[in-house]
């Protein structure tokens, strides 16, 4: 789990038919000794994972993504620089799944990654 110490949640509207959550990264956190010390960036499977663990606090239910598609890294999020984020989640209602998103993060300015995904709920 990367809530609560990779990010946290700091805000959430609804806005028509989209969810807008505001997460605040830890630019102090251990895997930026690592990806890259002076320079760091946050790892491309840990955007994807903190999306998939905010659509389950939004949901209260446990996912699993069993698609993913259209993956876009747009541009690299640096912690110091862009450590307060912007992620917009759509429903899919075309796809007859009611857990298939379409995914946008962004700080206001720059747009980072763009995706779809499906999930399942999960028993635990």
């Amino acid at each position: 789990m990367l809530l609560d110490d990779f990010f946290k949640i700091v805000g959430s509207s609804k806005e028509d038919e989209k969810t807008i959550v505001i997460v605040e990264l830890n630019k102090e956190q251990k895997i930026y000794e690592g990806h890259f010390p002076g320079n760091p960036v946050v790892p491309g499977v840990c955007l994807i994972q903190m999306i998939k663990e905010t659509i389950e606090t939004l949901l209260g239910k446990k996912l699993m993504m069993t698609a993913a598609d259209e993956i876009k890294f747009l541009n690299i999020v640096n912690p110091l620089t862009a450590n307060r984020l912007s992620i917009e989640i759509k429903s899919r209602i075309n796809t007859g799944n009611p857990l298939a998103f379409a995914i946008i993060i962004t700080d206001g300015t720059v747009t980072y990654l763009k995706m779809r995904a499906e999930f399942v709920e999960r028993s635990e």
